[in-house]
């Protein structure tokens, strides 16, 4: 089968790359729909039907930064998360020190918790490392069906590797101890009811990420139904696409984000509203990285 490399442009070297994007098919923890596995695929296929001149920041993007997708086929996504975790995290550490600074990885879910191995090989990389995660859900049990590394538990497991910063946007959905976990340092949280609809979110935001060195992870049920209605778990009230891009572009724009993640996609039959969202805010993202 032809590998499709993002935005459907032709791929650069992987030494030449600025962008290294990492599809990961990976769902065993998943608890509520399914079909998270096939969200890499779709982005990706979605991505060669976005506009590659983007019109915010009018340039075409990729031609002055190189796109490379890489396919890990040594990694066996049907295998149980205590298995996989620590088999992602050794191909990770590898690809990214085998990357130069200026390189970012940006992963592919999935389900949320292929995020744990990227931010831990980043970790290794940059000391002062913080970590600004878009999500529905805080993410901060400790265990959850049996697994500490299931979807439910990728941010507690973060919080483990002890960064300079997490920053939390768009919480709405959480359990009373994830609650009193959130009053602890270095986590702060922008609640979707309260907080999020406050003035000035963005610069609130960026605030509070202590480090200059930052890896951002976004779960599209960050985003309300109506924008990206193909997550596992929906959950209402969330947020805009432009309160997300707004958040993005200062963040960007004033930290040094050393790799990124999108995940949780769950192609929904009979419409791709949601993989083209997502495929676009990636191209958005590379733009503001660029």
């Amino acid at each position: 089968m032809k590998q499709v490399n993002f935005l459907g442009v032709p791929a650069a070297a992987l030494k030449d790359a600025r962008f290294v994007v990492l599809p990961l098919p990976y769902e065993q923890t998943t608890s509520y729909g399914k079909g998270t596995a096939r969200g890499p695929k779709a982005i990706l296929d979605a991505s060669a039907q976005v506009e590659r001149y983007d019109e915010e920041l009018d340039k075409e993007t990729f031609r002055r930064n190189g796109i490379i997708t890489i396919h890990s086929k040594q990694l066996n996504f049907l295998s149980g998360p205590e298995k996989f975790i620590p088999a992602l995290s050794a191909y990770a550490d590898n690809l990214v020190s085998r990357l130069s600074r200026r390189q970012i990885v940006i992963g592919l879910g999935g389900e949320h918790s292929v995020t744990y191995p990227l931010v831990k090989a980043y970790r290794r990389l940059y000391p002062e490392l913080s970590v600004l995660h878009f999500d529905a859900h805080s993410d901060l049990r400790d265990e959850y069906d049996g697994s500490q590394y299931s979807h439910a538990c990728v941010m507690r497991r973060i919080l483990g590797l002890k960064p300079t910063s997490i920053v939390q946007v768009g919480i709405r959905s959480l359990t009373p101890e994830c609650n009193g976990l959130m009053k602890r340092r270095p986590l702060t949280t922008f609640k979707a009811h309260s907080e999020c609809r406050k003035p000035n979110l963005p610069a609130r935001v960026l605030k509070a990420l202590k480090s200059k060195d930052v890896f951002i992870t976004i779960d599209l049920d960050a985003f309300d139904p109506s924008v990206i209605p193909g997550v596992g778990t929906p959950e209402p009230g969330g947020l805009g696409w432009y309160q997300v891009l707004d958040i993005l572009r200062l963040v960007c724009r004033h930290k040094n984000v050393v790799g990124l993640d999108v995940v949780e996609l769950m192609p929904l039959k009979g419409q791709t509203v949601s993989e083209f969202t997502a495929a676009k805010l990636i191209y958005r993202l590379m733009g503001y990285l660029g």
